[in-house]
């Protein structure tokens, strides 16, 4: 008699087990769980790429450019004030003549802040790139909070998920070791009849599909932005012998070294 309750809930669980629909149903929860968790990790690489490409920039192209910018702008002051000066002459001098140089000034805003600049860290070994990749993609689909229902959950994931990330943009393979070893928490147990199991399991499907769409969405507007396309050609460029980067400062240092030979002639 008092072993009823459990019986009944084991009879249950093994009921549902068995549930070809319901079988069918967790079958495509656990499938989008997984694709969300790899288009993470493709998320997450992608996004250290182009911040290591951006890094790079800023070291060897950006001050430049900047510089170019700045001087560009200095340029058309002195050429509408020299015009102005042919035109009107000495009354002229007393015209106000706007100054466009801070218009330019930013016109490109660095992300990274100086000495942030540091090179690119360390690769590690091709077999430990797997297992980091492999933990990364087991811990995204245990911890991401996007993978969960519950709004009592989302605070812990995101915190754990925080730290996964952390630890694999590090390359710290002993800190996912660690974080893999994490009880997680349990989720709220809801006893549920077959029905509203069958609808909660279609709503996950379909609010997974949303959550797959939006990460491919930003993948893609990632790898159609200026540095990511920027960042392909330089790596065409070099698998051909040839570092566009260089080339690149070569040009605008050309460009500034006539800037400045026609600053000092207006001068």
């Amino acid at each position: 008699m008092f072993n009823k309750p459990r019986r009944s809930k084991l009879s249950r669980a093994l009921e549902q087990a068995t549930d070809p629909d319901l079988k069918s149903l967790r079958g495509e929860v656990t499938r989008r769980q997984e694709r969300t968790a790899e288009l993470e990790l493709e998320l997450f690489d992608l996004r250290v790429s182009l911040a290591e490409f951006e890094r790079e920039l800023e070291v060897r192209v950006r001050p430049l450019e900047r510089e170019l910018q700045e001087l560009r702008a200095r340029l058309d002051q002195l050429r509408r004030e020299a015009a102005r000066r042919a035109q009107w002459g000495e009354r002229a001098n007393r015209e106000e003549v706007p100054d466009v140089v801070e218009q330019f000034r930013k016109a490109w805003t660095p992300r990274f802040q100086e000495g942030a600049a540091s090179s690119a860290k360390a690769t590690p070994p091709e077999a430990q790139q797997g297992e980091l990749r492999s933990l990364y993609r087991e811990l995204a689909k245990r911890f991401h909070p996007d993978l969960t229902t519950d709004p009592k959950q989302k605070p812990w994931r995101e915190e754990m998920m925080a730290k996964v990330n952390l630890a694999y943009e590090s390359n710290d393979l002993g800190a996912l070791r660690a974080l893999q070893q994490q009880v997680e928490r349990p989720a709220q147990e809801l006893q549920v009849g077959r029905d509203q199991l069958l609808i909660d399991l279609h709503s996950e499907v379909l609010r997974l599909d949303r959550v797959i769409t939006g990460l491919q969405s930003e993948i893609d507007r990632l790898e159609r932005s200026e540095v990511a396309l920027l960042k392909l050609n330089a790596v065409k460029a070099r698998l051909n012998g040839n570092d566009l980067l260089a080339s690149m400062a070569r040009d605008f240092g050309t460009q500034i070294a006539q800037i400045r030979a026609e600053l000092a002639s207006l001068a």
